[in-house]
């Protein structure tokens, strides 16, 4: 039965193997079947001499490399490395384990930011000797498939380990221009794959960088970019490696189209995502050559290269043409031509001096058509958010813009019906729309920065807001909008406190103007104590923050001393120095202030954080100190004008610093209790496990025990078996005596041979009996001894493992191990002893069985002599 489950095991593994290696498919049960399917594949690879088995094995490999990726990956890499660096002249195997490694380094989710699984094999992948050398070996192959599978393993290998990668390209001689030498390749497929992996090759490695543009990697891309079509995603790889050459006319290309386009028909249809996308990105580039963040060295010479590379130019022209652009692109425009023109004055000339002629209306600025945009409601919040920000780009260090807007406000400066800045900054400032309110007074504001003889001529603006009133001034109607809000429109509220702080800085005839006014005292004494109205508790911290700095400036400007110190009263009796000292020092704590501080661009994602402004926060912590010193019997205060802020900061991270001595001390604690409760469940643990080996071994020492009776008796058996052919012996030769004596004396001496013969006879009967009753006494003994060494085997096999395990055990505790060998040899001394008895004992009944024939023919030689012969001795 056994022999029979054996012969069809070997015959169903035999048809397994043959449908593996002859057309059979993939197992589909689980992993370890997987497992075995790749490594008999892998095994075809090492040893198969023909050239067609190896390639049938390598496809059949690349079949499951997605499904089995680290058994592909692991069990086959010295066979893929043995066919990279010795098989190179066969494209087809080539390009069969290169894809193969490509595609056991992705994973099936293309989403997850990690994989785990991918980042160890290209590790074992990077880590083998002359691997990386075998794989630029094979990017220097013209084959299609070999080029192009060996880029794209080397995406996926930069992908995971991207600094080892980019280590042993350097290492490799002439390795990186291999690699840009792929970028000359006709093939599209192969030179878009290979501008992706040479982007991902250089990125954040200056070395990388620079051994390619002295490779001239550069022109090379842009040959491209001018060849490819204007929504060509090649274009997008392309430009991420910051290309800033011939960026003009890729820009206007970008724009416009091709010269032999219709640039009417490339500017009215709408524009290709990619397209945007590819504009987008050039924007992109070219923003981070002006950025304010660079030095400002590097700023002005990029600001002037723009401008005299028509950039500029090309960018402003987009603002105000009614092109196809999207939304995305004229924001991005925006913002380019704002860090563009900020702090450079030729370039905010230029950018003053472009009109807008469309030949229906009058020629409008460059300047008007960005307020509109402003100010409408129905343009989306990013790109007004652009517009303000390049409309603060164009005032910053730029006192003749300042200059020339407000001049439009002053009397007789414009027809009635023209539209003006000045217009259109008063018309924003009056809307009741929070945002645009806040834009507009904080575009104001910035009018008035550094330049105070424009405070002066502030004052000098008269606005008729009703007809049948009189004119009012320009800081009234900023005050009564003030009022009127009350305790409502924060926004609002903080745009106008900001402008009228600096205003009344250095302006004391504006200051005297302000305080004449009771109502505007009133309101600020009332509101800076009161904690009632809209907005967040942050917001209502800010805003009493706004009031103290606008009360203080007030005080500060007061030439008179009689007025000053009336106003000194005012403010203890009304609110109390300290009350205006705290909410002064508690601008600065309020998230709004943090926030303003970090970044001069407005945030363009809610508009809801536009609450203070960069250039205030600055102009703030420079006064803090000076205003509150003014309250301060002593004349000192507790913070600078530089480290106001930085004190409110301390002051958070000493609380934070507390929690976390806090939080750590529990932790220790935490960790103190864990260790002792493990440590009290690894003691109990270990002392089951020591009584569990304690009780095995005793099993074990009694299995030994019975195994050495069992040897005991076996060995009696083989002295019974050795008395058995003694006996035998002595039988055998009584026959042979008896057989001479018959020869010799048989004419004369039958009757003497005949006594002799009986007697001989009857003792080989008696002998004969007991032989066969000992002998079947024996192989009771026998069978009685198989069965329980059987037992007994069974019982050492499973005793065997139990200490094997208890061993490992023991051997982790103590360190000492529990020696198992002799019970393994006494079981097998055993099975000798037993198999070399049976034979004995089979050799013992052909002897008694050839005894018994002799008996036989002597009896029928007495019955033949006519002598008497029994019935027993007949059987």
């Amino acid at each position: 039965m056994r022999f029979v489950l054996f012969s069809l095991t070997r015959v169903h593994l035999q048809m397994s193997l043959f449908r593996n290696f002859f057309g059979g498919g993939p197992p589909e049960d689980d992993e370890d079947n997987g497992a075995e399917y790749v490594e008999t594949l892998v095994e075809r690879v090492e040893t198969c001499s023909a050239p067609e088995d190896r390639r049938d094995a390598l496809k059949g490999l690349r079949g499951v490399a997605k499904k089995y990726r680290l058994a592909v990956g692991m069990m086959g890499m010295e066979a893929y490395l043995n066919v990279l660096e010795n098989e190179r002249m066969d494209s087809e195997a080539m390009t069969l384990v290169l894809d193969t490694l490509a595609t056991v380094l992705s994973s099936d989710d293309d989403s997850s930011e990690s994989d785990e699984l991918g980042e160890r094999l290209a590790e074992v992948m990077i880590k083998k000797k002359g691997f990386i050398a075998s794989v630029l070996a094979a990017v220097d192959q013209f084959d299609f498939g070999v080029r192009r599978t060996s880029v794209q393993l080397l995406s996926n290998l930069l992908r995971h380990k991207g600094t080892e990668v980019q280590k042993a390209v350097i290492n490799q001689p002439a390795g990186l221009s291999k690699l840009v030498d792929i970028i000359h390749d006709s093939r599209e497929v192969i030179r878009n794959e290979a501008i992706l992996m040479v982007c991902e090759l250089s990125r954040a490695n200056s070395q990388i960088q620079q051994l390619l543009a002295y490779d001239n990697i550069f022109n090379d891309l842009l040959n491209i970019i001018e060849t490819e079509p204007l929504d060509s995603i090649v274009i997008e790889d392309c430009l991420e490696n910051q290309l800033i050459g011939r960026l003009g006319g890729i820009l206007h290309t970008f724009l416009y189209g091709h010269e032999d386009c219709d640039e009417s028909d490339v500017c009215s249809t709408e524009w290709p995502k990619q397209r945007t996308a590819n504009v987008i990105f050039l924007l992109q580039i070219v923003r981070t050559l002006v950025s304010p963040d660079n030095n400002s060295q590097n700023t002005h010479a990029a600001q002037k290269v723009l401008n005299q590379t028509k950039i500029l130019e090309e960018l402003i022209r987009v603002l105000l043409s009614e092109m196809g652009a999207s939304v995305e692109i004229l924001t991005e425009s925006v913002i380019v031509v704002a860090e563009a023109i900020r702090g450079n004055y030729t370039n905010q000339e230029l950018f003053a001096s472009t009109v807008l002629d469309n030949g229906e209306e009058a020629p409008r600025s460059s300047l008007v058509v960005l307020l509109i945009s402003m100010t409408a409601e129905k343009q989306t919040y990013k790109l007004r958010c652009a517009v303000f920000y390049c409309f603060l780009s164009y005032l910053f260090d730029n006192e003749f813009g300042k200059t020339k807007i407000i001049e439009t406000l002053l009397p007789n400066s414009s027809s009635p019906n023209e539209l003006t800045t000045g217009g259109l900054i008063l018309q924003a400032i009056s809307s009741a729309e929070s945002v645009q309110a806040w834009f507009g007074c904080v575009t104001l504001m910035h009018c008035l920065f550094d330049v105070d003889h424009l405070c002066e001529q502030l004052l000098r603006v008269k606005l008729n807001i009703v007809t049948e009133q009189p004119e009012l001034s320009l800081l009234d109607h900023v005050s009564k909008l003030l009022i009127s809000t009350g305790n409502r429109r924060p926004q609002t509220r903080a745009g106008l406190l900001m402008l009228l702080g600096a205003w009344l800085q250095n302006c004391p005839s504006a200051v005297a103007a302000f305080t004449t006014n009771d109502d505007n005292m009133s309101y600020l004494t009332a509101n800076i104590v009161d904690e009632c109205g809209e907005g967040t508790e942050s917001e209502q911290q800010a805003l009493r923050g706004l009031m103290a700095f606008v009360l203080l400036s007030c005080l500060k400007n007061k030439q008179e001393k009689n007025a000053r110190a009336e106003l000194e009263t005012l403010i203890s009796r009304r609110i109390g120095k300290e009350a205006v000292l705290s909410a002064l020092e508690g601008l600065t704590r309020t998230e709004q202030f943090v926030r303003a501080a970090q970044k001069q661009q407005p945030s363009e994602h809610n508009k809801n954080n536009l609450f203070l402004d960069f250039n205030f926060v600055k102009m703030f912590k420079s006064l803090e100190g000076t205003l509150a010193k003014q309250l301060k019997t002593n004349g000192e205060f507790n913070g600078t004008s530089n480290d106001s802020i930085i004190q409110s900061f301390k002051e958070l991270i000493k609380r934070q610093d507390g929690d976390i001595a806090q939080l750590k001390q529990e932790n220790k604690k935490m960790s103190i209790e864990i260790e002792k409760l493990t440590t009290e469940a690894q003691n109990k643990a270990t002392e089951r496990e020591l009584e569990e080996a304690r009780a095995k071994l005793e099993e074990s020492l009694t299995f030994k025990n019975q195994n050495e009776d069992l040897n005991s008796q076996l060995v009696e058996a083989q002295r019974l078996t050795q008395q058995w052919y003694a006996e035998a012996e002595r039988y055998k030769q009584w026959a042979q005596q008896w057989q001479n004596y018959q020869l010799s004396q048989l004419p004369n001496g039958a009757e003497i041979g005949m006594t002799q013969l009986q007697q001989q006879v009857t003792e080989l009967e008696q002998q004969l009996g007991y032989g066969y009753q000992a002998f079947e006494q024996q192989s009771q003994t026998i069978l009685h001894y198989t069965a329980e060494n059987g037992q007994l085997r069974e019982r050492l096999q499973k005793s065997e493992a139990s200490l094997t395990e208890v061993v490992s055990k023991l051997e982790s505790v103590r360190s000492e191990a529990v020696p198992n060998g002799p019970v393994v040899n006494g079981e097998q001394k055993s099975s000798d002893e037993l198999a070399k008895l049976k034979q004995e004992q089979e050799e013992l009944l052909m002897l008694l069985a050839d005894q018994h024939n002799k008996m036989t023919v002597y009896r029928r030689r007495l019955k033949s002599l006519g002598q008497p012969v029994t019935d027993d001795e007949d059987e």
